[in-house]
């Protein structure tokens, strides 16, 4: 990958540097070129199937999680603080009527999805961290839109359970697969001792729920009618999964989870498997290096592939959209501690190639997700975050598909 600045950028460092002026940490960044959409700040990134432009749409957000887009093109964005906004080019209105939620740690407002059927419903879903008894958990609501200020007929439709005292391992993606359910990943909220946790399959600690789109039990769900497991439990085993996405052609449920100190992993999520957090994982102990578990275990499903050391992986979409050629059906994965985003090419259910993507140009990368425009769009995860947009360069044939 060769990333190429924008003309501004080099005229104004020249500038800087004829002024005499400081390039460290603490300098003031040059100016961006801009125009009437935003602001071009890598003119020309060269990558195996596509050279693109990176442009920042938005900025000065506080710590976004999520962002999704309504039928008419305006974004809804939320902020870890607990605001949900409303973006229509230019202007950005703080939306009113958001539930209470817990800000503390890595916990907030977090992720947003319309209904699938959103013209006739109206319904927003959300997730969020929210206090209760026992300290914190992870909450799925839905609410209505009323005019442009603010959210109506709000909904609870699921709480994890039990809350925990602990602030961060939420997990909270939310996903439609398209049968008439919705998923939504829960993390395991730190627990790995005695208690509750991800290999106590009488809790929802560390898994998937499944649920109809109005928050019932689909009669389908693989432990309907067990007494000791939870009718809406779809998967369990897990750790942090803060990436979900629905493939396209198949609707399969792939995740990608937070290892520990090591063992990020990406998994293809199927109906009552187990996938071995803490038992089985390819990470290790923070402080010392030490084994956690086995790579391996009966009953405990292995991952389609894992990353160590961890990229702190965060937010996932398949490309869908029809910018990107060399990119249809790729699954693209955003990182917060290594900051950059991952390519990876699938078949069936084995990855055959990744790339990297964008290490360390943009910062933490909360969420990626294919527009209505056919762009590729990225959220950074910081007090001053961004919301940057990729279009494709075509000329002298530069975006062709092609496979390094």
């Amino acid at each position: 990958m060769r990333l190429i600045p924008s003309a501004p950028l080099f005229a104004a460092l020249g500038a800087c540097l004829l002024a005499g002026c400081a390039l460290d940490g603490e300098a003031e960044a040059p100016p961006m070129q801009r125009n009437a959409e935003g602001e071009v700040v890598l003119d020309s990134v060269e990558t195996e199937a596509a050279t693109f432009r990176v442009r920042r749409m938005m900025s000065g957000r506080d710590h976004p999680w999520a962002v999704e887009w309504l039928p008419d093109g305006r974004r809804l964005i939320t902020e870890r603080s607990g605001d949900l906004l409303l973006a229509d080019g230019d202007s950005v209105t703080t939306l009113s009527g958001v539930p209470e939620v817990l800000a503390e740690g890595q916990g907030g407002l977090l992720d947003v999805r319309i209904h699938p059927d959103y013209e006739k419903t109206g319904w927003i879903y959300l997730t969020y961290s929210a206090p209760g008894e026992g300290d914190a958990g992870t909450v799925l609501a839905r609410a209505k839109l009323e005019g442009d200020t603010a959210l109506t007929d709000l909904e609870t439709l699921y709480r994890q359970f039990p809350f925990v005292e602990s602030n961060i391992h939420f997990g909270s993606r939310i996903a439609f697969p398209g049968d008439g359910t919705v998923v939504v990943t829960l993390g395991e909220r730190g627990q790995r001792g005695e208690g509750p946790g991800a290999q106590d399959s009488t809790n929802t600690i560390g898994t998937t729920v499944r649920l109809t789109l109005d928050g019932d039990i689909p009669e389908d769900n693989p432990f309907v009618g067990r007494e000791d497991i939870p009718d809406e439990l779809y998967s369990y085993g897990h750790r942090n999964q803060q990436g979900m996405a629905i493939h396209p052609e198949t609707r399969a449920i792939w995740q990608h989870e937070h290892g520990p100190h090591g063992g990020d992993e990406l998994n293809l999520v199927e109906a009552g498997k187990n996938y071995g957090w803490p038992a089985v994982t390819y990470g290790d102990e923070y402080s010392d290096q030490s084994p956690i578990g086995g790579v391996e275990a009966p009953g405990m499903t292995q991952p389609v592939t894992y990353w160590d050391p961890s990229p702190a992986l965060s937010g996932m979409a398949f490309y869908t959209g029809d910018q990107f050629p060399g990119w249809q059906g790729d699954l693209f994965l955003g990182a917060l501690s290594h900051q950059k985003m991952l390519r990876v090419k699938l078949d069936g259910a084995e990855v055959v190639h990744q790339e990297e993507l964008l290490r360390e140009e943009l910062g933490r990368i909360r969420d990626v997700a294919t527009g209505p425009d056919g762009y590729l769009y990225l959220l950074t995860d910081a007090d001053d975050g961004k919301l940057y947009r990729l279009e494709p360069i075509e000329e002298n044939g530069a975006g062709a598909a092609r496979e390094g």
